[in-house]
Formats: structure tokens, C-alpha cells, sequence
């Protein structure tokens, strides 16, 4: 059971507004939105970003996706990740590699390249201590990576770490962030 209660008909403006935002990105208004919707600043900011990362960006979305994965696994979060999971299969991502993203075959696997097993490297480096990434390891992600880029992938791994133990401390599911296929 979720710790608070999901707003279903927000009378505040901007809360209104959010979900009319939620509604036109995911096709409705996820549960972690609706539980947001408590605090009006909070679901406005949060609910951009989701309809930001969770698309086209100077990263490709179905990678995005894979490094959400990665990042909820890094830090035993459990809030979205299987609908997460069926948004990375239907991004076109292999069973191959959404199952080598889920433990640590990533490191040893042919499913990924250099670049991406990078990015995974920092995903556990973070959830370890963002305080201690090396210059090497950034040498190597900026030897593969653009600055746009490395920007845009930071903030996922980090924003999808607040959100990942929001969303379980919350208790909140997240059955499909997506009313259709996205595919």
C-alpha cells in the first residue's frame, strides 16, 4: 500500500496542469505523479524530467532505458523496473542485453560496447560513492562520450537514483509508465 494517497482530481492549477503534462507524455498520469501531486513544486519539476529522460535525447532512449535499469539495480531500488524493462524490449533492446544490464555480465559481455559498459561502469561508481570518480574512469567516458552527453547520462543515472528510493519509500507501483506501446 503506498504511504500517502494518490491524487486523482488535483484542485490546485499547477497540479492540474502537471497532470494534463503527465497525460500527454505517458497517455495517463503515473501512480508516482499522482502521489507527487501532494506537493505542486515537487510533481512539476519531477514529472518534466521524467517526459524529458524518457525519450530522445543527445543519448538514445533505449539506452537511456538500459542505464535506468542498471541504476535502480546499482542501489537495490525496485520502484519502475519492470516497466522499465518493457519499455527498454520495446525500444528495440535484445533479451541479450537487458539480461546482461540486470547483473554484472554487462563487464564480460559482447552485447555491449565500450562506450556503454563505460557509462555502466559510473552507474555502479555512483551508487557507490559519487564522490569517487576517478579521472581515469572520466577519461574514459569523455574518450567515448561528448560533454552534452556525459551531461545528459549524469543526470539520469542520478535523478533515477532520488526517484528510484522515492518511489519505494513511497511504496509506489508502476505496473506501465506508458498507456500504448512505445515500439
Amino acid at each position: 500500500m503506498p504511504a500517502v494517497h494518490y491524487v486523482d482530481s488535483p484542485d490546485d492549477a499547477s497540479v492540474v496542469e502537471t497532470f494534463q503534462v503527465a497525460e500527454k507524455h505517458f497517455g495517463h498520469v503515473p501512480n508516482l505523479v499522482r502521489a507527487l501531486g501532494h506537493n505542486p513544486a515537487l510533481c512539476k519539476s519531477v514529472t518534466e524530467f521524467f517526459a524529458q529522460a524518457m525519450g530522445e535525447g543527445s543519448v538514445s532512449w533505449a539506452f537511456k532505458e538500459l542505464v535506468i535499469m542498471k541504476t535502480l539495480r546499482a542501489i537495490g531500488a525496485y520502484y519502475g523496473y519492470g516497466s522499465h524493462e518493457q519499455l527498454a524490449r520495446e525500444l528495440g533492446n535484445s533479451e541479450e542485453r537487458i539480461g546482461d544490464v540486470a547483473n554484472s555480465l554487462w563487464e564480460v559481455s559482447d552485447h555491449f560496447s565500450d562506450a556503454e559498459k563505460a557509462v555502466f561502469g559510473l552507474v555502479r561508481q555512483i551508487g557507490i560513492d559519487a564522490n569517487d570518480v576517478k579521472d581515469e574512469q572520466w577519461e574514459e567516458l569523455r574518450s567515448h562520450w561528448s560533454n552534452e552527453q556525459l551531461i545528459e547520462l549524469n543526470a539520469l543515472i542520478t535523478t533515477f537514483i532520488m526517484i528510484g528510493r522515492l518511489g519505494d519509500t513511497l511504496g509506489v507501483s508502476e505496473p506501465a509508465f506508458f498507456a500504448q506501446p512505445v515500439g
